[in-house]
């Protein structure tokens, strides 16, 4: 297969899920390019990585939302244009709405189209905007969940995560039929993220000392819940709190650590590459999410390092970590604590192989991109147009 996979940006960590899909293709034999845009840390254009080509343009860094829209849907449609003309794909996944909206201004007719469908972008805009006003709400919300519809409608197949995130799709765009809707679970790599090395070493390595580490990885925005967990450890004495990743409330949250006298330790964008090292290091991973949790791969990696997690019960998080019971009660500061609590007075010598053991068992991109190949096979085979509305 020769494969173009869009993206409205690209850059690493962020879109781990999509390009993971994407390399364990090229490993398989098939042809897979990228077309995104992208910031500092992004792949140059005509880039190879792990047999992945990378297409790419500036992603409008300053431009205001608007400006930002338009430049996404112009530059999309574009480059779709000159490369397929240029490689003739056999067909095309679609990442975000605004991609999308490009992309399929520009493609040609027979050309069978997927929609990766991560997250309601409308649902998205809301939780992050809780304090906007009502006209805004309407208008921001309103053309988000339009635009959206407009792509899933116009493509042939839709891919979600989870069982959680189909729901969602059917319930902010009821007219997908069920049979377009495929549930293609994240995965992990288990030869990057597996047990190993010493502890005291992937410590040193983060500058952490002796003690608890109770570790989490998040975009910091309001939806993540990380508040709850620095509120959750200002309770039990002796943890330290390791949070890696960036965003919007890091300021906040740091004031907020401080205040609370929580140890805690902000590492900011956490390469890649680090990341099983980071995972090793901790005692436990927490999952914190009070909203709107699409699927949570950074759990499924700690647990296939042997580091076992807690998550609240919010979105696909119960898909992922009920099996093993290692859910809290509730998404509260209250049932974190109690459930890091119980965790450390109980301590599991083999849990953390159980942990690794579930996801080798079903979350192994071994076996995952088996089924993503197939499903791409069979819409390829159907053709453009089969079973839309």
């Amino acid at each position: 297969m020769r494969i173009l996979h869009v993206y409205d940006f690209f850059a690493p960590g962020n879109s781990r899920i999509g390009f993971d899909l994407d390399r364990f293709l090229a490993g398989r034999g098939h042809e897979v390019h990228i077309l995104a845009g992208t910031g500092i840390l992004g792949p140059s254009d005509g880039s190879l990585l792990e047999g992945v080509t990378f297409h790419t343009y500036p992603f409008g860094e300053g431009l205001s939302p608007l400006g930002r829209y338009r430049h996404a849907i112009l530059q999309n449609a574009d480059r779709f244009e000159t490369l397929h003309r240029k490689f003739t794909f056999d067909a095309a996944i679609l990442n975000q709405p605004l991609c999308a909206a490009g992309a399929l201004r520009a493609a040609a007719e027979g050309l069978p189209k997927v929609y990766f469908f991560l997250s309601p972008w409308a649902a998205e805009w809301r939780v992050e905007n809780p304090r906007a006003g009502f006209f805004s709400r309407l208008v921001q919300a309103g053309f988000r969940n339009r635009l959206e519809g407009k792509a899933l409608r116009e493509c042939d197949r839709v891919m979600v995560l989870s069982r959680f995130m189909r729901d969602q799709l059917k319930a902010h765009h009821p007219g997908i039929a069920d049979h377009r809707i495929s549930i293609l679970p994240g995965a992990v790599d288990l030869r990057l993220f597996r047990p190993g090395g010493r502890r005291e070493e992937d410590r040193a390595r983060f500058g952490l000392g002796p003690g608890p580490v109770v570790l989490t990885v998040r975009r910091l925005v309001p939806r993540m819940g990380v508040d709850l967990l620095l509120r959750a450890a200002a309770r039990i004495p002796g943890i330290q709190v390791v949070i890696g990743g960036d965003g919007p409330l890091r300021g906040e949250l740091e004031s907020l650590a401080a205040s609370l006298k929580v140890p805690a330790r902000f590492l900011g964008y956490v390469p890649d590459r680090d990341l099983p090292a980071l995972y090793r290091a901790a005692d436990l991973f927490v999952l914190p999410t009070r909203a709107l949790e699409g699927f949570g791969l950074v759990a499924l990696e700690a647990m296939a390092c042997g580091t076992p997690v807690l998550g609240t019960p919010v979105g696909a998080i119960p898909e992922v970590l009920e099996p093993l019971g290692l859910l809290f009660r509730e998404a509260s500061a209250e049932a974190i604590e109690e459930g890091v609590r119980r965790f450390f007075e109980a301590r599991d010598p083999d849990l953390g192989e159980r942990c690794r053991a579930h996801v080798a068992a079903r979350y192994d991109w071994e076996r995952v991109i088996v089924q993503a190949e197939d499903l791409l096979q069979r819409v390829i085979r159907e053709g453009a147009g089969h079973g839309r509305e």
